[in-house]
Formats: C-alpha cells, sequence, structure tokens
C-alpha cells in the first residue's frame, strides 16, 4: 500500500512538472511574438519618419541655399553702401544701417536654414542606426523562435 501511494505521487509530480514544462513553452513563444509584433511596429514607424524626412530634405535643402544667395546679396548690398555712406550724408549712413541689419537677417536665416538641412540629414543617420539596431533584434527574436 505504501509503495502504491509512492509510485501514484512520483507520477502525479512527473506530469505536474512535465505540464508546467509544456505551459512555459507556450507563455515563452507568445511573448516572444509579442516582442516580434512591437518591433515590426517600431520598424514601421522608424521606416515612416525616414521617408517622410527624407521626402522633405531636398526641399530644405533648396531653402538653404536660396537662403544663402539671398544673405550674400544683401551682404554685397550692405557693403555698397556701407562705401557710399563714408563720404556721403547722414541719408546715406542711415541707408547703410538698414542695408547692414536686412543683412544681418538674411545671414541668420541662411544659418537656421543651415542648421536645419543638418540637423535633418543627423536625424537620417540616427534614424538608419535605429532601423538597423531593431531589424538585428528582430532577426535575433525570430531565430530564437525558430
Amino acid at each position: 500500500m505504501k509503495n502504491l501511494i509512492w509510485i501514484v505521487l512520483i507520477l502525479g509530480f512527473g506530469t505536474t512538472v512535465k505540464a508546467e514544462q509544456r505551459d512555459t513553452t507556450g507563455k515563452d513563444t507568445a511573448k516572444i511574438n509579442k516582442q516580434v509584433n512591437k518591433l515590426n511596429e517600431k520598424l514601421t514607424e522608424l521606416q515612416e519618419e525616414l521617408t517622410k524626412i527624407q521626402a522633405r530634405l531636398p526641399e530644405e535643402r533648396a531653402t538653404a541655399e536660396e537662403a544663402r544667395g539671398n544673405s550674400n546679396e544683401a551682404q554685397e548690398k550692405s557693403r555698397k553702401k556701407a562705401a557710399s555712406a563714408v563720404g556721403g550724408d547722414a541719408d546715406d549712413t542711415r541707408k547703410a544701417e538698414k542695408a547692414a541689419k536686412k543683412a544681418a537677417r538674411e545671414t541668420g536665416d541662411a544659418e537656421d536654414a543651415d542648421e536645419k538641412v543638418e540637423k535633418d540629414e543627423k536625424k537620417i543617420k540616427d534614424l538608419n542606426k535605429d532601423l538597423e539596431k531593431t531589424r538585428k533584434k528582430l532577426a535575433d527574436l525570430q531565430q530564437a523562435n525558430d
């Protein structure tokens, strides 16, 4: 009788352990699938953001180039006005001062446009790095799931 009880207990514990292992595998697979789905969503978001930035970058570059041209023109006008103000009257001095302020504004606009282009180029680099990391994580997870 005692032997029978021991045999039943041992078989019962063995079955419980097997069931627990089987359930753990299912939970792990579900967890990995959830992570894979999250990584796929992240990949999609990163790709959309990258596409959006890449689409607007040519326009920003053109704007920056135009701003640099406007800045150069304003600086040239300012130099000419300053040269005429040296031998001129108070009116020439006011015009030179106004041209200098305009040149400073145009130069500031050009610098802002250049910074915006640089910022977007850096963002593209960062997004590409993030995409690569996410793809690697996804590949590792899928490999672990197999």
